[in-house]
């Protein structure tokens, strides 16, 4: 690893430590800086500054952190795969199948803790659906790609409404997590789809030189010695995995996967063995950032980070467009 390399992920890591902190003193409550110094340092304290860093925020902040960057790590992997900047996990499909994936299994088999599995499912069996009706002729279709993730999303939505309004009861829980919120996350909420988040990323950043080269074209990538059915299996499912784990600790939170990779790719290059780590940072320190801002809008109060992220993020997928528009044309 070069030197630049290490500088730019040392920068990604103070960046996040310090937006996380400034998380920590912000919300309903204000705290100093002292208070959460001291609650950071002493964690079984009893004081109401340490119950409220220790169980309130830290968990949601680390959950916004895991989920932002592991959105970012999966929207660079699909833009690399279908050599797209406007492919992501939620305009692929991903993310609406991970959510009624994981809300149908929950619903079926409510007391069997399977809903991260659903989840994991969901997404990857409606990523694969999109990419086989994108395939033809040994390639992907990018115009089809997009188009079948968004009837994909749109077929998921309309069938998750079925299931709310059948189960009523439920109807405010699953609402709020569509709209994409981390409030009351606690660590129990937070193990088990850190681990997978984590195994995921693990996994997937071996893989830069083949992004690298399919982000050339797939038959470029073949004749690099690339296995290129192989990688993309093993990176769809990766991808699916980042995703569904995103959706089960924060339910449906767009743009995230389409806008940090972007970002990243116009001021560090195409590289994916700085693309990755930067896109993990990144999104971090961008759902954080965001979960701020959810947590006092002015005269509304906490709103739910999925729409600080919308409004965000959708400005600048118009301008993403816009941009292709002018350079096709």
């Amino acid at each position: 690893m070069t030197s630049s390399r290490i500088f730019r992920i040392s920068m990604g890591i103070a960046l996040l430590a310090a937006v996380i902190f400034l998380g920590l003193t912000y919300g309903p409550v204000t705290l100093s800086w002292q208070q959460v110094g001291q609650s950071l340092i002493h964690p079984f304290s009893s004081s109401i500054p340490a119950i409220i860093i220790w169980d309130i925020r830290l968990p949601r902040l680390i959950a916004a952190a895991l989920v932002g960057g592991a959105l970012g790590t999966a929207g660079a992997v699909m833009q690399a795969l279908f050599k797209n900047p406007l492919a992501d996990p939620y305009i692929v499909g991903a993310s609406a199948g991970a959510g009624f994936g994981a809300m149908l299994l929950s619903l079926l088999l409510p007391a069997s803790g399977l809903m991260g599995v659903g989840a994991f499912l969901g997404a990857i069996t409606a990523v694969f659906a999109a990419y086989l009706l994108a395939r033809g002729q040994g390639r992907v279709h990018m115009l089809t790609l997009i188009l079948a993730g968004y009837a994909l999303s749109l077929v998921l939505g309309a069938l998750t409404t079925f299931v709310m309004l059948a189960h009523q009861k439920t109807l405010t829980q699953v609402l709020s997590w569509e709209l994409g919120g981390i409030h009351g996350i606690g660590w129990h909420e937070l193990l088990w789809p850190s681990i997978m988040i984590i195994v995921a990323l693990v996994a997937t950043w071996p893989f830069a030189p083949e992004l690298n080269a399919f982000y050339l074209g797939e038959e470029q990538a073949h004749y690099l010695g690339v296995n290129v059915m192989r990688a993309q299996t093993l990176l769809l499912i990766l991808a699916s995995l980042l995703t569904a784990a995103s959706v089960y600790l924060a339910g449906l939170i767009g743009f995230v996967g389409l806008v940090i990779p972007h970002i990243i790719r116009r001021l560090q290059g195409s590289n994916h063995h700085l693309l990755l780590p930067l896109s993990f940072f990144a999104g971090a320190i961008f759902l954080v950032g965001a979960d701020i801002l959810a947590e006092q809008i002015p005269w509304i109060g906490t709103v739910p980070v999925g729409l600080v992220s919308d409004l965000i993020g959708g400005p600048y997928f118009v301008y993403i467009l816009f941009k292709t528009r002018v350079v096709s044309g």
